[in-house]
């Protein structure tokens, strides 16, 4: 073991000012800071703290940004004027952000971003001392600083970034993808990978880079998951190269329950390794992504439970018709058939399923005896039972999550030649995913008994969708849909039970 010299141990030796309004904060700065062997004093604002200072000296100050009265920059400057030498560390939040960059590009020591554990402090306090002993005691800024500044300024923004992900309502796939983006542009690798697990044990891996780097990372993460997760999210993990000359860090994105993540970069190592405050951003993006993703899940149930609901009020509509059982779960299945010959995206897809889903919700609000009715219908019972699209539009309206849906539930009685209600739009002005909810509701309304009228055989139910192309019916979608096989279609015109939006039925 070696020993410190006296003057070693005398460089070591830190006195410590932390400041900070929040009374907990400031307890555990205390507590932790002295724990690493050094002198503290403390303050609850800038005030104080300029006030300490011009009875002693002090080897680094810690201030929180965001503080009553004088703020941490300010405190900042005014320790460059009176104790240049006196390292200054900025505690920063999301709203600080930009004030943090803005201290580092002033003279700042470094930044400490919340939440912090005790295991940031003492690499913190390390640091310091190794500066101290390099330079004998004089602070100076760390040789190549103005390449680390620019990529500590960069990866503050980028945690931001990440932090604002939650807030755009984004699918856990969409987030992955840009998390990753996000990641790479700050920290240039040669491969990447975000790997996530559910509560069911299913992973979903989003990754760029080069394949073969890849392939060893999601080998290397898959086969050791629950060893590389069970060190926690207090710092990154170095994976082995199994032979291969390849730097390599990990770092744990802390989940809900039994639901984990792993963020990993690779490099080649024999052209660049991972510095250290490279692998602090890492952890910082694996800890800030954590947070956003949580919100992003519990959003997500909210609006499921949400949606779930309503579908529950369409089911207790056709259940108590015989008739139209199964509707809405069938225009679903159609319109899912539709636009996959679209060629639609995943998130495309599965709004119009929700739409279709829930497209007669207005018929809520309209007798049953009106809607089982064998007759023809008066003026008064027509005009009643056509404004289930604005009923249920209204029910959807203040759900903003539901915007593209309660558009398609508003306008899926519009006719591509401009003569349908409820606005007598035309064209391309109706929103494509009413257009495709037309093509399928259409469909199924002919393909199955009502109280009026029997049911027409598949084949004449494609044939009308043919000749009503460029007349009721979106061309492209009509097209689409004549492409789907009869079988699939005889298939889903036998589906009788209905679907949870969270769930679409696949066959």
């Amino acid at each position: 073991m070696s020993t410190l010299l006296p003057e070693e141990q005398s460089l070591d030796l830190l006195r410590v000012l932390v400041v900070d309004d929040n009374a907990p904060i400031l307890r555990l700065l205390v507590a932790t800071v002295t724990e690493t062997g050094c002198v503290v004093s403390q303050a609850s604002t800038a005030e104080q703290a300029l006030n300490l200072m011009s009875d002693q000296p002090f080897d680094l100050i810690i201030s929180d940004i965001r503080m009553p009265g004088l703020s941490g920059l300010d405190l900042l400057r005014a320790v460059k004027g009176k104790q240049p030498g006196t390292p200054v560390v900025l505690i920063t939040g999301a709203p600080s952000v930009s004030s943090a960059i803005f201290g580092l590009r002033h003279g700042a020591y470094d930044y400490l971003p919340k939440p912090f554990a005790a295991r940031d402090i003492d690499h913190l306090i390390r640091r310091v001392r190794e500066d101290r002993r390099k330079n004998h005691g004089v602070f100076t800024q760390p040789a190549g600083v103005t390449e680390e500044m620019a990529r500590r300024e960069f990866g503050v923004e980028v945690l931001s970034r990440i932090g604002e992900l939650a807030l755009r309502g984004l699918e856990p796939g969409q987030f992955m993808e840009m998390v990753l983006d996000y990641t790479v542009q700050s920290l240039p690798s040669d491969a990447a990978l975000l790997l996530l697990r559910d509560e069911e044990g299913r992973f979903k891996a989003n990754h760029k880079g080069h394949p073969v780097l890849i392939n060893h990372l999601l080998t290397r993460v898959q086969s050791s998951f629950d060893d590389l997760t069970a060190t926690g999210a207090q710092e990154t993990v170095t994976l082995s190269g199994q032979g291969q000359p390849i730097d390599a860090i990990a770092a744990v994105i802390p989940g809900v329950g039994k639901s984990m993540g792993m963020i990993c970069l690779a490099r080649d190592a024999r052209t660049s390794s991972f510095l250290p405050d490279e692998k602090n951003l890492l952890l910082g993006y694996a800890r800030t992504g954590a947070v956003a993703l949580q919100k992003i899940v519990l959003r997500e149930n909210i609006e499921k439970n949400v949606i779930d609901t309503i579908a529950a009020f369409v089911n207790a509509i056709e259940s108590k018709d015989l008739y139209l059982k199964g509707h809405s779960a069938r225009v679903s299945l159609y319109a899912r058939e539709v636009a996959g010959a679209m060629k639609m995206s995943d998130e495309q897809t599965l709004v119009i399923c929700r739409a279709a889903l829930l497209h007669d919700l207005g018929k809520l609000v309209i007798l049953d005896s009106l809607l089982q009715k064998p007759d023809r219908l008066t003026d008064e019972e027509f005009a009643l039972v056509r404004s289930h699209t604005v009923v249920g539009d209204k029910i959807l309206k203040p759900l903003r999550f539901l915007a593209r849906e309660a558009q398609a539930v508003r306008s899926h009685h519009e006719r591509y030649d401009g003569t349908g209600y409820p606005d007598g739009l035309k064209g391309e002005d109706i929103p494509l995913i009413a257009r495709v909810v037309t093509v399928a509701d259409a469909f199924d309304a002919m393909t199955s008994n009502r109280p009026y009228r029997a049911a027409i055989p598949i084949e004449r139910g494609r044939e009308e969708i043919a000749r009503g192309r460029n007349s009721q019916f979106d061309p492209v979608a009509s097209d689409a849909f004549a492409t789907i096989p009869v079988e699939r279609l005889a298939e889903i015109s036998r589906f009788q039970s209905a679907a949870s939006p969270s769930a679409v039925p696949q066959s």
